[in-house]
């Protein structure tokens, strides 16, 4: 890919980013757009990540029993009465979860820093995240032209609205659009995959960067990394298949997500004697 256009592709996302907004809403579950036409400025945008809730993170629900697990080994015998230990070890796993989600918000952070300065400061505990990053992404031969690009998706007469924030959006040597979404958790689970498919359908529809039509959809490319939070190790990379599958399968979480919290499922019960 041609530095020179990748330049020019950077610079129309930073153009559009000055004349559209995503911002949270009032009821601080949801995100509103500011500045497109297409959407009015009340329309409510589910959060990607909270519609892919829908889903059962079943090694997430056995990791949690293995804290408990774990707590009570530690604790029992310890003089410690039995009902506490029991109720902390419902909680045990909130800690470790909560360390891990400011681990992974800081990095981020960081990792947004240093695409736009390298000469930033880096904590130490930080360093092998930016390590793997680096080498990453020399050897990909990805051109980054934003980080942190929020991006949704509307469509009134399906009732589908959503909103997310991709970590990179790139492009590769053939000059396909390239997402990333980086992980520093224990791993990389299935519905990642629903999460970029979802990406890329808000970044063919916000056609952020002027280069996204319906004909460079199907060329779309989306990874997973996962970086280490350790020195030595290597970093995970997945990258998604199928993606026009994967986006459909999206929609359907959508409408299962709908489902769920629609109070209109059963029809009311009429008393007796009407």
């Amino acid at each position: 890919m041609n530095t020179t256009v990748a330049e020019e592709i950077r610079k129309q996302m930073a153009d559009w980013n000055k004349t559209v907004s995503i911002e949270v809403a009032d009821n601080n579950k949801q995100y509103v757009v500011k500045g497109d036409k297409r959407i009015a400025e009340d329309t409510y945008l589910d959060r990607v990540t909270s519609i892919l809730g829908i889903i059962d993170k079943y090694p997430l629900r056995i990791w949690a029993m293995n804290q408990a697990l774990d707590y009570v080994k530690e604790h029992i015998g310890g003089g410690m009465p039995l009902d506490e230990i029991i109720n902390n070890a419902r909680h045990a796993h909130e800690q470790r979860r909560d360390d891990a989600a400011n681990f992974g918000t800081e990095a981020h952070y960081l990792l947004q820093q240093y695409t736009d300065d390298i000469s930033i400061g880096i904590p130490a505990k930080f360093q092998p995240v930016i390590d793997s990053w680096e080498t990453w992404v020399a050897e990909s031969g990805l051109q980054i032209v934003a980080t942190e690009q929020s991006l949704y998706y509307h469509d009134e007469s399906k009732g589908v609205s959503f909103a997310g924030t991709a970590d990179v959006i790139a492009i590769d040597h053939e000059g396909n659009p390239v997402i990333v979404d980086y992980k520093t958790g224990a791993g990389i689970y299935p519905e990642h995959a629903l999460q970029m498919a979802a990406y890329s359908l808000g970044l063919w529809y916000c056609s952020v960067g002027n280069f996204m039509s319906v004909d460079t959809l199907n060329n779309v490319r989306a990874f997973i990394l996962r970086l280490p939070k350790e020195e030595g190790l290597k970093p995970e990379i997945k990258e998604v298949n199928n993606l026009v599958g994967q986006q459909e399968s999206f929609l359907h979480a959508v409408k299962l997500k709908q489902w769920q919290s629609d109070r209109g499922k059963w029809k009311r019960s009429k008393s007796r004697g009407n």
